[in-house]
């Protein structure tokens, strides 16, 4: 019998980030994604965008597709969803990868968090914009990676309600994720792109707030390092899975 997949994208996307993961893994599990509260269709209608809700979405969706246990691959601001999720659900999550995940340490990505927290009060298209450019900076002038994702942030966060990004902020800078992901016991696998500097700043400590943490970076890749480069991230998550799998026989 086929094990399961949960794929939650990250702010401002939609469950189309992971088309091709689900197309590559479709044939040895069953796979499914879902639209965050606010995003997909409901891009742009008001939403109560709040931890509660979101872990209640997914539990719905569990419900509703009659998963029993699945593997989850969070993107971004995903990995509060699922974490909080597997700690409240041990028993339906056998699994958890994280890409461009990151949590509340002392950072230069919570520097810029805290910061336009405190802007929050501005026209919001001036405030994302200034947003989208400092979440993404540029390493150099020629920067694929940040132009691509600021770009990409910036058009998709404009048609968000305006409450959106902020609430996600404030989750951020006020819910202990930390201490979560010190609990967990089911493997997880941690894959950030090499130039996804920022969120990378908030890690210095994951191999002491995640022992068991499986830690790879993916070169040529930034913060979605799974749209940069889809067949090497497939290879790693394979590997990763295969060896759950491998882990789950010889129990």
């Amino acid at each position: 019998m086929k094990e399961n997949i949960v794929f939650i994208h990250g702010l401002t996307g939609t469950k189309r980030a992971f088309t091709k993961q689900m197309e590559y893994f479709d044939e040895g599990f069953n796979t499914y994604s879902y639209n965050l509260l606010g995003h997909g269709d409901d891009r742009g209608k008001p939403v109560e965008f709040t931890l509660e809700n979101l872990i209640k979405q997914l539990e719905d969706f569990f419900d509703k597709e009659g998963l029993e246990n699945a593997h989850i691959c969070s993107l971004s601001y995903g990995c509060y969803v699922s974490t909080i999720f597997a700690n409240k659900w041990k028993w339906k999550v056998k699994s958890l990868c994280f890409i461009g995940g990151h949590y509340n340490s002392p950072s230069q990505l919570f520097d810029v968090f805290r910061h336009y927290w405190e802007l929050r009060d501005e026209e919001y298209s001036v405030w994302l914009k200034k947003y989208s450019h400092d979440i993404y900076p540029r390493e150099s002038m020629i920067d694929p990676y940040s132009i691509i994702s600021h770009k990409i942030y910036y058009k998709y966060g404009l048609q968000l309600a305006d409450n959106v990004l902020i609430d996600a902020i404030y989750h951020r800078l006020h819910y202990d994720l930390r201490s979560d992901l010190t609990k967990l016991t089911m493997p997880v696998l941690w894959i950030m792109g090499d130039h996804d500097h920022l969120y990378k700043s908030s890690l210095t400590d994951l191999e002491t707030v995640i022992p068991h943490v499986i830690y790879k970076e993916i070169k040529h890749a930034g913060h979605a390092a799974n749209m940069f480069r889809p067949s090497c991230f497939n290879d790693l998550y394979e590997e990763f899975l295969n060896n759950c799998l491998f882990e789950k026989e010889m129990i």
